[in-house]
Order: structure tokens, then sequence, then C-alpha cells
């Protein structure tokens, strides 16, 4: 059986996504097809599941990804299919699923971060190319005035050269929950992101107010680089609850900041300790970290 679904579809349609695959084939607004099945199922993300389908009636190969409408405003949608970098994985078309659901249709990559580190690169070192496009692709953000508040492994996209699984290209993906400051010295104050990779000044929003802008990333970023070299998350359950607290009670001196592996080089470790500073005050911007990753990425390359 093949479900059409277009944008005059009603309601009852999202009777379709229910938590169980059905294990039809979804055509969206007669463009796109995929099959709603585990197999099928490439990833989750922010809000949504990710399928790989293709262009109907062809053997273009895409990332569909579903995920309710409630969740990113229409400006926000408007925002992700305007971003256009080759360092950001690029949202080809918006296809809406239902009154509910809609879905973004996306390059397909090899894999991501997480895979890579789970199963290819060599733990302890941090690869060069791979620090150089995350810095250029927050770039591209930055400057457009886009946090992004969800960055993490299962989020930086890899396209390798050819079997050997040397990285040809990484990218930074799912726009879900990013939001944009539209004017000068504006700050976000809602719980947003993925426990281990947040920022202690997001998660503080559940004890008192705390607004936050880009270096929020910066943080995640850390966490991800961290991770990179030594194979762990930098923060646990009870480390990150501490953090909360410290952050609500403006405690930067009770920080103790993660131990990184003393055979890792200076200019490694001095990003990935600028990136994990828990007074926002000291934590490296956003520019600073791009000229640091370039500058570090452009002496090992």
């Amino acid at each position: 059986m093949v479900i059409h679904c277009a944008s005059h579809r009603s309601s009852t349609a999202s009777a379709f996504l229910m938590p169980d695959f059905t294990n039809q084939d979804i055509i969206l607004e007669d463009k796109y097809e995929y099959n709603d099945s585990l197999d099928a199922m490439i990833g989750m993300g922010a809000f949504g599941a990710v399928f790989k389908g293709h262009v109907k009636d062809s053997d273009n190969v895409v990332a569909i990804k579903r995920m309710l409408k409630v969740h990113v405003k229409e400006s926000e949608l408007k925002m992700i299919k305007e971003l256009h970098s080759e360092y950001l994985v690029g949202v080809l078309d918006i296809c809406n699923f239902d009154d509910f659901y809609c879905c973004l249709i996306m390059e397909l990559c090899d894999c991501d971060l997480d895979h890579h580190m789970r199963n290819i690169s060599e733990k302890g070192r941090l690869n060069a190319l791979l620090l150089d496009n995350i810095a250029r692709g927050y770039k591209a953000l930055y400057e457009l005035k886009i946090v992004h508040r969800d960055i993490k492994p299962q989020n930086i996209l890899i396209t390798y050269t050819d079997a050997s699984k040397q990285i040809a290209c990484a990218r930074i993906t799912d726009f879900g929950i990013a939001r944009t400051l539209d004017d000068e010295g504006e700050e976000l104050c809602n719980v947003a992101g993925t426990f281990y990779y947040m920022a202690p000044e997001v998660g503080a929003n559940l004890l008192k107010t705390c607004q936050y802008d880009s270096k929020v990333d910066m943080w995640s970023i850390g966490c991800l680089l961290y991770q990179c070299v030594t194979g762990e998350v930098p923060f646990d359950e009870c480390s990150l609850c501490k953090l909360f607290l410290y952050v609500a009670g403006a405690n930067f001196d009770a920080y103790d900041p993660p131990e990184l592996p003393v055979e890792l080089s200076q200019e490694v470790s001095g990003i990935i300790q600028s990136l994990l500073q828990l007074d926002t005050t000291q934590r490296c911007t956003p520019t600073q970290f791009y000229n640091k990753a370039i500058t570090w990425s452009q002496q090992i390359c």
C-alpha cells in the first residue's frame, strides 16, 4: 500500500505517524518517497525521525526528517531552507505531511560523528579537517544570528572520500530547535538541547530564568571535542546537575574543569578548555573559536 501525503490532506493523516512503523511507502506531495519502517530509519533528531528516501521516480537518494510542526515556527522553517553552506547539511525542500507534521528533505551523508567515533576514529586524536569544518559551519550559522542549541556527535554528519573511511567533509545538521537572535543583544531563556551536551546556563533555567546566547553552542562543541579525544563525555548526570546549580547561584569558583589527556597538544587542549568555561564571560566567543580552530587546522593539514 502507498500513502500519498500532500498539503491539502486532512489532519486524520496523522494517524499514520504513530510510534509503531506502518511499513508502508509514503509519498510526499508527489515528489519524494520513503518507507515508514525501522529498516528505512537512519536516525533520530530533535523532535523527529530521519528516514532514507529518494526523489520519486528516480535513484536520487535523500534524507527525510519527519517532525511536528508545533516544534518549529514558520519563520524557522524558512530560515532552515535558506541555509546555504558546504559545511551545513542542506535542506532541499520542505513538504507538508498533514496538519500536524512536516518533512524536511535533506542531503544524505555517509554517517554521523557518533558512528564515526565508535567505529572508525582513533581515540586520543582530533581530526584537523573535522575541527576545520565544524568551525566553518558554525561561522555560517553565527553570521546569520542562528543559535543551534543541539550540537552533538549525532548532529555532525560525515562524508567519506572513499572506502578507506577518510573524512572528506563534516557538516552540521538538525536545525529543528535552532532559533534566530533577531535583535542586537537578544538572548534566549528556555530549556532545549541534549542533556550531556547542554550548556549549564541552559539547564539552569530549570531553577531560575537564565538568559543565554550563541555561547551555549560553544559549550556543546567543547563537549563534542572532548569526546573526540577521550571517547567519553566530559560530565555525567550528577556533575551536570551541580553545574546547573553553580550557574543559578553564580558560583563559578566551585567549577572543576574536566581533565584532558596529558599527551594532547597544547593548542587542542587550549581550544577545548576555552570552550568549557563555566563563566560565559570567560568562555570563548564563536569568532574566537573560529580563529583558533582554523589556525590549528591549517598548521596540521
